[in-house]
C-alpha cells in the first residue's frame, strides 16, 4: 500500500503536500485569532466534522500563493473571488470534511509508524544532507500557526483519504474500446503529395483591364478604396530627450553618482563554487578520499547525498561570503579544484572551485560618458515629471495648447490621425488611445508616456470615411484587378488539374513540382501550405485529388496511402497500454469525485457565512 500511497499525495487540490510545501517559503502568520473567537471557529460544518477557519485560511492562502507565482504578481482578495478562488477552495475543504467524515465512520486510519515516515520524508523539514531537522520542522509549523499534534493529525487524515480514494476508483479498469478508437482518428497517417500553383503556371501574363473593367472593380469593392475616418489634431508634447541637450553635469555631480554605485565598478575577487556538506569531518575525508583516489567524482559524492548539482551551487562569492577556514582554503586555489574537508559555516564540506573571477576594478574616467548619459537621462526625466503640475495649472488656467507651447519646454505639433498610425507621436500607444477616445470640445488633459514624457491633445475635427476619386486610386485598382483575374484563372487551372489527377495521374506527369510528404497527422502544420490543407487530405479516399485555397495561395492535393492505426506493433501496444490507463485513471478520479459528493450530500453541509465573510475581510 506505501507505493501507491506515496503516489497519491501528490495529485489533487485536496492533498496536503503543496500546502505544507509552502511552509518554508514566505508563510506569514495570519491572524486568526482576531476573527470570531479563535482560528478553531468554525466556518461550516460537514455532518459533524467542522471546517476551522484555520484550515479554510491555510487552504485558501496556498491557493492564492500558487496562482500568484502562475500570473507574476500578487492576488488581492478582490481578485481572488472574481476568478472564484475561494470558492474552489471552500468546496475543497467541505470535500476533505466529508471524507474525513467518512474515514472515521468506517474506521479507516494510519498508525503512528506512518505519520512518522511521512513526516521524516517531508523536503520541507529536511536539512542539507537530507536528515530530519527538528528546527526547521518546528519553525515552519509555528510560522503556519500550527502545533506538533495539529499537524501529525493532518498527515493521518490525508493518508487515510489517500487509502480511501484508491479504495475507490483504484481498481478501475477499463477495456479498450475507447482508448482504440481515439486512437484510430488521432494516430492514423496519411502519404500525400500537394502543389502550389503561381502565376508561372499561366500560358501568359494577365493583361490590363479596360476601362469598364476598372469601372467594375472600383464599385465592386469600395471598402477597399475609402479613405478612413481621419482626425485633425493638435498636441503639445514633452519627452525627455527634448531635454538632454540643454543639461551639462558638473564633475562633483558626476564623480558623486559614480561613488554611490562603486560596488557596480569596483568588485573584489570572486569565485564559482558548488559545496558539500557532510554531518562529520571524517565522512567528509572519506568522500574527499574516494575522489581523489579515482574511485568516485564529486557528482557520484552529491547523488549519494540525495541531492542535485544545483543544490549545492553557491554561485559566485567573495572570500567575506564564507566562513573564515573555507574561504582560506578555497581562495587559496590558483585554479579550478577541489578542496577540505574545510570547516564551513554549515560544518565539515567539500568545496569545488570551478572558476575564478577576476576583480574589477573600472575606474571613474573609464565610464565618465556612461555616466554622464546616466545623469542627465534621469534629471530630465526627472524635469518632465517635476513639469506636470505647472502645466497642469496653465491647462486649468485657460491656457491653449499652442500658448503652453510658448511658454514652457512642450513642442506643439499637428497630425491628421488615421486608426492604424503609428507614425510620429502617433508610434506611442498612450496616444493613440487618447486620440481614439477624444471628443471635440473637450478640455485637454495631461497625459504620461510609458517611456517618460507627457503630451496633451485637442480635437480639431473629424473627417468621416469616404471613397476615394477613381483617379486617386487608379493604379491600385488596376494592380486589384489583376491580382484577383490571376487568382480567377489559377483557380480554373488548378480545378482541371484535378480532375486529371482523379484520373490516376500523379502531380509530377502533370508537369507540376509536387512535395511529398509521408506519415501525416491530423494535427499536422505544413510549411508553405494554404491553411487546411491537411484537414482536407483526411477527408479524401486513396488516390483522390483536391483543389485548397486560402489568402495565402492555390494547391492541389492527391492522397497516396492511409495507414491506420496498428495496435499490434510494439510501440503501439506500449501508446495504447498508457492511453488505456490514463483513461482507467480518469474513470477512478470521476468516481472518487462522485463518491465525495455522494459523502456530502448525504451527510448535509452547513456554512456560516458570516465568518466566512469575517475572514474575507481580514485578508484584503
Amino acid at each position: 500500500m506505501t507505493a501507491p500511497l506515496r503516489a497519491k499525495r501528490k495529485k489533487g487540490n485536496m492533498i496536503i503536500w503543496a500546502l505544507m510545501g509552502l511552509l518554508v517559503v514566505s508563510l506569514t502568520g495570519f491572524g486568526v485569532t482576531s476573527v470570531g473567537s479563535g482560528g478553531a471557529q468554525a466556518i461550516g460544518s460537514v455532518g459533524d466534522r467542522k471546517v476551522t477557519v484555520n484550515e479554510y485560511v491555510r487552504a485558501l492562502q496556498a491557493q492564492m500563493r500558487e496562482f500568484s507565482q502562475q500570473i507574476g504578481q500578487n492576488l488581492t482578495m478582490e481578485q481572488v473571488q472574481a476568478f472564484g478562488i475561494d470558492r474552489m477552495v471552500l468546496q475543497q475543504v467541505l470535500a476533505t470534511a466529508a471524507l474525513d467524515a467518512e474515514s472515521d465512520l468506517i474506521g479507516l486510519s494510519v498508525g503512528d509508524q506512518r505519520v512518522l515516515a511521512a513526516l521524516r520524508d517531508t523536503e520541507a523539514f529536511q536539512n542539507l544532507t537530507g536528515q530530519f531537522d527538528e528546527t526547521a520542522y518546528r519553525f515552519a509549523l509555528d510560522r503556519a500557526n500550527l502545533k506538533p499534534a495539529e499537524y501529525d493529525e493532518i498527515l493521518r487524515s490525508e493518508s487515510a483519504r489517500a487509502m480511501l480514494q484508491i479504495a475507490v476508483g483504484a481498481g478501475v479498469q477499463a477495456n479498450d474500446t475507447f482508448p482504440l478508437a481515439m486512437l484510430s482518428f488521432v494516430a492514423e497517417t496519411r502519404d500525400f503529395e500537394w502543389a502550389m500553383f503561381g502565376p508561372e503556371h499561366l500560358a501568359e501574363p494577365v493583361r490590363l483591364p479596360d476601362e469598364t473593367e476598372i469601372e467594375a472593380h472600383y464599385r465592386a469593392n469600395p471598402d477597399a478604396y475609402t479613405a478612413p475616418e481621419t482626425r485633425a489634431i493638435t498636441y503639445a508634447l514633452l519627452t525627455p530627450d527634448m531635454l538632454i541637450g540643454g543639461i551639462e553635469p558638473d564633475e562633483e555631480a558626476l564623480k558623486a553618482l559614480y561613488e554611490s554605485d562603486i560596488a557596480r565598478y569596483v568588485q573584489p575577487e570572486r569565485r564559482i563554487v558548488d559545496r558539500v556538506v557532510f554531518a562529520s569531518e571524517a565522512d567528509a575525508r572519506a568522500a574527499m578520499d574516494a575522489i581523489m583516489a579515482a574511485e568516485k567524482s564529486f557528482a557520484d559524492i552529491v547523488a549519494e547525498r540525495g541531492l542535485e548539482l544545483s543544490d549545492v551551487d553557491l554561485g559566485d562569492v567573495a572570500l567575506s561570503d564564507l566562513a573564515p577556514a573555507a574561504g582560506e582554503a578555497v581562495f587559496s586555489l590558483a585554479e579550478p579544484g577541489l578542496v577540505g574537508p574545510v570547516q564551513s559555516s554549515l560544518g565539515p564540506a567539500l568545496f569545488r572551485l570551478n572558476a575564478i573571477l577576476e576583480a574589477q576594478n573600472t575606474g571613474f574616467d573609464e565610464v565618465r560618458d556612461e555616466l554622464h548619459a546616466e545623469f542627465v537621462a534621469d534629471r530630465a526625466r526627472r524635469m518632465v515629471d517635476d513639469a506636470i503640475n505647472p502645466i497642469d495649472d496653465l491647462l486649468a488656467s485657460g491656457a491653449t495648447l499652442e500658448e503652453i507651447a510658448a511658454e514652457t519646454d512642450m513642442a506643439a505639433g499637428k497630425i491628421d490621425y488615421a486608426i492604424g498610425d503609428t507614425d510620429g507621436i502617433a508610434a506611442h500607444q498612450e496616444f493613440r488611445d487618447a486620440a481614439k477616445a477624444v471628443n471635440e470640445g473637450d478640455f485637454p488633459e495631461i497625459v504620461t508616456l510609458e517611456g517618460g514624457g507627457i503630451f496633451a491633445l485637442r480635437l480639431d475635427g473629424v473627417t468621416p470615411p469616404a471613397l476615394r476619386p477613381l483617379a486617386e486610386v487608379r493604379e491600385t485598382v488596376i494592380a486589384d484587378w489583376q491580382a484577383a483575374e490571376t487568382r480567377r484563372q489559377l483557380v480554373a487551372i488548378a480545378a482541371a488539374t484535378v480532375e486529371q489527377a482523379a484520373g490516376g495521374a500523379g502531380l509530377g506527369e502533370l508537369a507540376l513540382s509536387p512535395r511529398p510528404e509521408a506519415g501525416i497527422r491530423r494535427e499536422a502544420f505544413i510549411e508553405g501550405a494554404p491553411e487546411g490543407l491537411v484537414g482536407k487530405v483526411f477527408g479524401l479516399s486513396e488516390g483522390e485529388a483536391a483543389l485548397v485555397e486560402d489568402a495565402s495561395g492555390i494547391a492541389i492535393v492527391r492522397l497516396t496511402a492511409i495507414t491506420p492505426f496498428d495496435p499490434e506493433t510494439p510501440d503501439n501496444k506500449a501508446l495504447l497500454t498508457g492511453v488505456a490507463g490514463q483513461y482507467s485513471r480518469q474513470i477512478g478520479e470521476d468516481l472518487y469525485d462522485a463518491f465525495a459528493t455522494a459523502v456530502q450530500n448525504r451527510a448535509g453541509i452547513s456554512l456560516n457565512q458570516s465568518m466566512i465573510n469575517a475572514v474575507h475581510t481580514q485578508l484584503r
